[in-house]
């Protein structure tokens, strides 16, 4: 065996043995090669890929990519980490990053290409979990800004000098630091403290409220460690906006919560008396937004609001076998 066929061998088991997909095929868009990477990414074996045009990969609503490959191929370009869909032999969709090259015979012309795809589905979902946290991220500290200001407004009516607001302000930023210790966890995943929902929904209120009367008639449940934070945010969320717009920003406004154990669920009756434009209020903001899905996806329920003049309501209908400590 000459040098020549070692080298051919060699470069044979790299493509063979790489992680990532890789397949040959002519001009005409027909598979002439495919290896291991490729039949793990698609499914497919070489002995049913081979021969059988690359469209079989191509989702129904992008035969335009093809064309426009060829094409490209053809003028002798490179195509680098272009980021598409294809479709597997199970039918299932999967994001790839896809390099292709043409492929030349002895005289220079193009005869074909040689595709690599790369599986990008982690990255993608990594992307998408990254955009949430920052929107949220964004969202919180507005919202930690709105809080504040508010605070400011309303306690600087309590008092009458800077020292006395700055006190206050202080205290009520503190009981706001400490509710938010309720849902913190470490490095082991164990919750910080417990506590039961009574003391969270009480922790979360108390800065917003300030010295205003609200009543608090909930039943004892022990919230369990990985509901913690969901619970806690979705608290934060209704006590912010009752803060900005509801009955924590008006002097005579009243909030009543009450909660009850109803079967196999756990319902809770968030209720505001205080003065509201209703369709002023309806509208649904990111807060809403993240509220709702908190509730849905990581408690196992709903929640459904009412504006009225007379006040907002909420009814959060949950999940108790996913909220309670076992």
């Amino acid at each position: 065996m000459d040098a020549s066929e070692n080298l051919d061998q060699y470069l044979a088991e790299i493509v063979e043995s790489s992680d990532d997909a890789i397949i040959t095929k002519n001009l005409s868009s027909i598979i002439r090669t495919w290896n291991k990477g490729a039949e793990r990414l698609f499914g497919y074996t070489a002995e049913e890929a081979v021969g059988q045009p690359i469209m079989m990969l191509i989702p129904e609503e992008r035969p335009h990519e093809e064309a426009d490959i060829i094409d490209r191929l053809v003028r002798g370009e490179r195509i680098h980490h272009f980021e598409t869909i294809r479709k597997r032999k199970n039918g299932t969709l999967v994001p790839i990053s896809l390099t292709v090259s043409p492929v030349r015979n002895a005289s220079g012309e193009v005869i074909g290409a040689s595709k690599i795809a790369r599986d990008i589905t982690q990255q993608k979902e990594a992307a998408e979990r990254q955009n949430l946290l920052l929107a949220e991220m964004r969202h919180r500290v507005s919202n930690c800004f709105a809080v504040v200001a508010s605070l400011i407004t309303v306690n600087a009516r309590q008092v009458e000098t800077a020292d006395e607001l700055a006190t206050l302000i202080r205290e009520r930023l503190m009981a706001l630091s400490d509710a938010h210790k309720l849902a913190v966890t470490d490095p082991e995943g164990k919750t910080a403290c417990s506590t039961s929902l009574r003391e969270l929904i009480a922790s979360v209120l108390k800065p917003f409220a300030g010295d205003r009367l609200y009543v608090l008639d909930v039943e004892h449940l022990r919230i369990a460690p990985d509901v913690l934070t969901p619970m806690a945010l979705v608290f934060y969320e209704l006590c912010s906006n009752a803060a900005k717009y509801g009955a924590l920003c008006q002097a005579d406004g009243g909030l009543v919560i009450a909660a009850r154990r109803q079967g196999d669920r756990f319902v809770i009756d968030w209720q505001e008396r205080c003065g509201l434009d209703p369709e002023a209020l309806q509208g649904e903001g990111f807060g809403t937004q993240m509220c709702d899905s908190v509730v849905q996806t990581s408690l196992g329920g709903t929640i459904d609001r009412q504006f009225r003049a007379s006040g907002m309501t909420a009814v959060i209908n949950l999940d108790l076998a996913s909220l309670e400590v076992k």
